[in-house]
């Protein structure tokens, strides 16, 4: 009987930790972490690290920028964007970022 309820309890925390990476980005910013509902349900970028990307990255993670616009969390995407741009001014008046 044990064995059943381990294989039972087992299969319970698979399912919802598979239904919560197919439902929501794990977002993680300078703020701290974030969960936003993905718009398609997939597997697909569970995680994605937004502390350093640039407009670029952006482009290649279009499902999570929808997300974040789709869930009212431009702040999310307006930060990691405006510091892209502060890096590159820097970097072209060869400034120390401090």
């Amino acid at each position: 009987m044990r064995r059943i309820l381990t294989f039972l309890s087992g299969v319970i925390c698979g399912g919802a930790l598979i239904y919560f990476a197919m439902n929501f980005h794990v977002i993680h910013s300078r703020e701290g972490y974030h969960f936003v509902p993905k718009v398609q349900a997939q597997l697909a970028s569970t995680y994605v690290d937004i502390r350093d990307f640039q407009v670029a990255d952006w482009a290649q993670n279009a499902q999570v920028a929808a997300a974040l616009v789709q869930a009212n969390r431009r702040d999310l995407l307006d930060n990691a964007i405006n510091d892209s741009l502060n890096q590159g001014i820097d970097r072209l008046l060869n400034r120390n970022p401090q």
